[in-house]
């Protein structure tokens, strides 16, 4: 029995030596001993993976620790030192473990608390901030990837709860949400007490480059990554402002710090290698850890829930009812749903509002729908326009096939009268003919009368001919119709425009 149970516990060395004392099973076991050779690598990866995601969702509750895609840290964009703290505030209020971002609250009094300041004016000056963070691009290419996107995607002030709703947009998704390589763990604390974006910046580096320990860039790399090509043309202005300036706050207030090396071509500096460093300065975090677990990091609802709870607590919804919608819906279904019950109210089209509300809230994709019936008459609109252009655009392209065809037609024209000079002879006394007949030919008439000659139509003068032809009138006319009657190449002219013409609703009658 004890046999038995240490072979149990360790199949593959007693498969190992079944092999060797019976060598005619050696084939089947193993076989038999390479699948529970691989059953158990997967088992331990399964493992390796499962640990790996459970520290993840552990870092993303800590209110000190934020997860970043090495992409974002390498990213090209610019932001101010407030905006840095806004984006790194926003990102602890972030679950990760998620498969889609959701709207989060900043409220104001919680992001002084986080950056430890004091004061009303932040009020507006976090509202520009967060306006200006719209605008800003993050850019980021690899051999996998390019990255192009803003951001944040916008934001919603609530005035009076003085907050805002803020979103990211979808693309940072792969960057932030789900990660299960090439990121990194960032220990907030060590980024709120420093005054330059440039070391905040220098910091995340660090924090990447951790392990490597050693790191280089060029000195134009640099500057495309923190958006400053066109900053500090002078290397020593660079230096100072940028590279000395972060070093000193980061070995003054944070974990990490670096030093540096100049690499130069000749007597110009074009790239610096960095060494991280592991500060052994005792820092001291009470202060900066009171003031961040005082902050309710999670993404919280309060504020929407007594928001919302205000405008519908006159059609008989309670608190418990609102909370319940929340704990289902997400908040801009909600908002959508209340806005659109409560236009249908004002237009006297529904009378049991609190039944219409649960109804509207639990409906996905209410998109605007108090404005349908003026979407409806825009897009009624926008057809008879785009009918009225299609009309334009067609008549546009009938003339121009009917104009081609009169050019070609005409220069065929040309090609026989150049060939056959006794044509025109032939044709003035066709004409004249014509004129002088009993019952004449009406277009004959005119294009007799129409013509201009230096000299005496009888004297049949080629150069007039051509000049009157040439006119564009009914002399013209007169001549490409009897031509046509004579020659068969004006036939096989219009069997090529016959069919498009035919498609184009254009009759012989308007073509020929």
């Amino acid at each position: 029995q004890k046999r038995l149970l240490w072979c149990q516990k360790r199949p593959l060395f007693f498969i190992g030596r079944f092999c060797l004392l019976r060598p005619k099973y050696s084939l089947i076991l193993c076989k038999i001993r390479t699948d529970l050779q691989l059953i158990f690598i997967r088992k331990m990866d399964n493992q390796e993976a499962s640990k790996r995601e459970q520290a993840l969702i552990a870092i993303s509750k800590d209110p000190f620790r934020v997860i970043k895609g090495n992409p974002l840290i390498e990213a090209k964009f610019e932001l101010t030192p407030i905006q840095t703290k806004l984006f790194l505030f926003l990102l602890a209020k972030l679950d990760t473990s998620k498969n889609s971002f959701e709207p989060m609250i900043v409220v104001v009094k919680d992001f002084q608390k986080f950056i430890g300041t004091k004061g009303d004016s932040l009020y507006n000056h976090l509202k520009k901030e967060v306006e200006k963070m719209i605008g800003k691009r993050v850019y980021y290419k690899d051999n996998n990837v390019e990255l192009n996107s803003s951001l944040i995607s916008g934001y919603l002030y609530l005035e009076k709860e003085g907050a805002f709703l803020v979103e990211f947009p979808s693309f940072l998704k792969p960057f932030l949400l789900q990660l299960k390589e090439n990121f990194t763990v960032i220990d907030i604390r060590n980024i709120l007490g420093l005054d330059s974006s440039y070391a905040m910046r220098f910091y995340e580096i660090c924090k990447e480059k951790e392990r490597l320990k050693i790191f280089q860039y060029t000195i134009s790399e640099i500057k495309e990554m923190f958006s400053i090509e066109n900053k500090y043309k002078n290397y020593f202005d660079f230096k100072i402002k940028v590279i000395v300036q972060a070093r000193n706050e980061l070995q003054e207030n944070s974990e990490l710090y670096f030093d540096f090396e100049e690499i130069k071509q000749g007597k110009k500096v074009v790239a610096l290698r960095f060494t991280v460093i592991k500060n052994q300065k005792n820092l001291n975090r009470e202060e900066e850890d009171s003031a961040v677990i005082n902050i309710d990091l999670p993404n919280h609802t309060d504020i929407l829930i007594n928001d919302v709870y205000k405008t519908v607590q006159d059609f008989n919804i309670n608190l418990t009812t609102v909370q319940s919608w929340f704990d289902k819906y997400p908040y801009l279904q909600i908002k959508q749903g209340i806005d659109y019950t409560l236009y249908q109210y004002k237009k006297g089209k529904i009378k049991d509002v609190a039944s219409y509300l649960q109804k509207m809230v639990s409906t996905i994709d209410i998109t605007d729908m108090q404005d349908k019936s003026q979407k409806d008459k825009r897009m009624k609109l926008e057809r008879h326009q785009q009918n009225k252009e299609d009309k334009q655009q067609l008549e546009q392209y009938r003339d121009t096939i009917k104009n081609n065809y009169f050019i070609r037609k005409k220069s065929l024209a040309n090609q026989i009268l150049q060939r056959n000079p006794s044509l025109l002879n032939q044709l003035i006394e066709t004409l004249k003919i014509e004129t002088q007949a009993e019952g004449s030919n009406l277009l004959a008439e005119l294009a007799l009368e129409n013509y201009k000659s230096t000299q005496s139509i009888n004297d049949n003068n080629s150069a007039d001919f051509w000049v009157n032809f040439n006119m564009d009138g009914t002399f013209q006319s007169y001549i490409l119709g009897k031509l046509d009657t004579m020659f068969n190449e004006f036939q096989i002219l219009r069997d090529d425009f016959s069919a498009e013409a035919k498609q184009l609703g254009i009759t012989e009658l308007e073509l020929f």
